[in-house]
């Protein structure tokens, strides 16, 4: 796993563990979807909004800047997203989404 994004996701949570993974899996499919040639996977279920990336939103630039500074790769993102939808689905079994 990518050290840098792990890093940064533990920089990034204020102790609400759902909003951190959620708000991270949103910029990682604006990420993915609109700045690489890369696709979300359908088990994912995310759909981009049709007003293209909320490039606000730090995490997302965040990622820019790292695979910019050639810290991570699209690939990696991914990887990462699919470790976060991991922790999505056991946070759900244990009723901590909302």
């Amino acid at each position: 796993m990518n050290t840098t994004l792990k890093d940064e996701f533990k920089l990034t949570n204020d102790g609400d563990n759902w909003g951190n993974v959620m708000a991270w899996l949103f910029a990682i499919g604006d990420y993915i979807t609109f700045e690489t040639d890369k696709c979300i996977p359908d088990t994912w279920q995310f759909k981009p909004s049709m007003c293209g990336a909320n490039e606000d939103c730090y995490v997302f630039q965040s990622l820019r800047h790292f695979a910019f500074e050639k810290h991570v790769t699209s690939e990696e993102i991914l990887q990462f997203g699919n470790i976060l939808i991991r922790a999505r689905d056991i946070l759900e079994s244990k009723g901590e989404s909302y």
